[in-house]
């Protein structure tokens, strides 16, 4: 593979470039946290609104530009592997791959069209070739082979089932296919609600999420292939790919310029981008984007990873200019690690964030940040977040058995019974409870 270094070093799959403001942004929180010391109750909606400006903003940055690496193309699909490795598909005939540390690499060619692509359950590539009509499927070490040439007649999106099977979105057939492991093509899916669906995405519950190029739908596949109208994500003409991350979709609007984020009940926000087509990095809602279409979550999901169409279309070799922009999400943890020691301060932070993302799929993020605290000597402020989390998730067995956990590593057992037993009462099959259960007479 042909290596080349761009911008600066990366740590743990996040660019270091484009870091520095969301830093900034979140220091600013220290400052607030005598505001919110006043807010151990739930916010009213006076006082949300007021504390709405507390919350930094989410950020925008360049990682790359392809206008520097000789051979790069237009934007097909982008993908994130568990390593944080980034695959970027250029709508020509490579996939380029951003290393963690910070390398563009040109990881694989062959292809005809590259477009959507999906990572594996053993870590190879999915590559869609939308030309060609074909899908390879690329080894770790770049080793490309023809994975299905039949049955497909312009393959884009990809997601990958939890026996390895693949649903794909053929969006000149405008059907969503599927791709068996013994590589038999079937029709998983047709219908009036498709319109050249171009990105897939599978969320928790196994359920898939199709955006359509041809128009603003999102449509919603059930694990039985049973198609609804989703919602609609607005803005200038169809859209681009989505991810799922952090318990909701995000979606890229390729002739908006925009990335939206969509809630579990259909709901949305912008996330990044003016609406204008351009270039600039800074706060994401008021930065610039251009044409953005493939989308990936890093493995934390606090990172977006988009690639831009900044000028040209790259169809038949035609001269074209993309780059791979990041989003930067501020997450919980940020506010959280930044707020000034205290139970008033940290339940004002906590709520406050909640209030202003209440669709985020916060449970694991705030039991690890309770374990952290609790290893850094924040005993009381480790309490608070294993509390508030039980409290936001109360059906959630391992919010409240964590919660429980805490309590008697604290030495409170009747608290930590009581915990064991609420878990016990909707996760009955819960072994951990009834053995701490046990183990304390309870």
């Amino acid at each position: 593979m042909v290596g080349r270094r761009v911008g600066r070093m990366a740590v743990a799959g996040r660019a270091v470039k484009g870091m520095a403001p969301a830093r900034r942004a979140v220091e600013r929180i220290v400052m607030t946290t005598t505001t919110l010391a006043s807010t151990a109750g739930l916010l009213s909606p006076a006082e949300a609104d007021a504390l709405q400006t507390a919350l930094p903003p989410d950020t925008l940055s360049t990682v790359f530009d392809g206008d520097t690496i000789p051979g790069m193309g237009a934007v097909g699909g982008v993908t994130v592997d568990a390593l944080g490795f980034v695959y970027v598909a250029d709508f020509r005939n490579t996939v380029w791959r951003y290393t963690p540390e910070g390398r563009v690499e040109k990881f694989a060619e062959g292809f005809y069209g590259a477009s959507g692509n999906a990572i594996g359950p053993q870590g190879e590539l999915y590559q869609s070739s939308f030309t060609g009509g074909f899908i390879s499927r690329v080894s770790r070490d770049g080793v490309r082979e023809m994975w299905v040439d039949q049955g497909l007649t312009g393959p884009v999106g990809i997601a990958v089932g939890n026996d390895g099977e693949l649903y794909v979105c053929d969006c000149t057939a405008n059907t969503i296919v599927r791709v068996g492991p013994d590589r038999a093509v079937s029709v998983f899916v047709e219908g009036s609600l498709f319109a050249c669906p171009n990105g897939i995405t599978r969320d928790d519950q196994g359920n898939f999420y199709v955006v359509n190029f041809g128009n603003t739908g999102v449509v919603r596949i059930t694990s039985d292939g049973v198609a609804t109208s989703f919602t609609n994500v607005p803005g200038a003409g169809g859209n681009g790919h989505i991810a799922f991350a952090r318990g909701g979709f995000y979606v890229t609007k390729f002739r908006g310029h925009q990335v939206y984020r969509v809630e579990v009940d259909g709901s949305y926000r912008v996330v990044a981008g003016t609406g204008t087509q351009g270039e600039s990095d800074g706060p994401a809602l008021t930065s610039a984007m251009s044409q953005p279409n493939g989308i990936a979550a890093a493995p934390a999901g606090d990172v977006l990873y988009v690639n831009d169409l900044v000028s040209g279309n790259g169809v038949r070799g035609g001269a074209a200019r993309s780059t791979l922009r990041q989003i930067r999400l501020i997450t919980l943890t940020d506010v959280l690690v930044a707020t000034e020691p205290g139970s008033d301060a940290v339940t004002g932070a906590y709520r406050m964030y909640r209030q202003e993302r209440p669709g985020e799929d916060t449970a694991a993020e705030a039991v690890a940040l309770g374990y952290q605290f609790l290893s850094g000597g924040r005993v009381g402020d480790a309490l608070v977040v294993f509390a508030l989390n039980a409290e936001d998730h109360p059906t959630d067995a391992n919010s409240v058995y964590q919660l429980g956990e805490a309590y008697r590593y604290t030495g409170q057992p009747e608290r930590a019974i009581e915990q064991y037993r609420r878990v016990l009462q909707f996760a009955p099959d819960h072994a951990l409870a009834a053995v701490r259960l046990e183990a304390l007479g309870g």
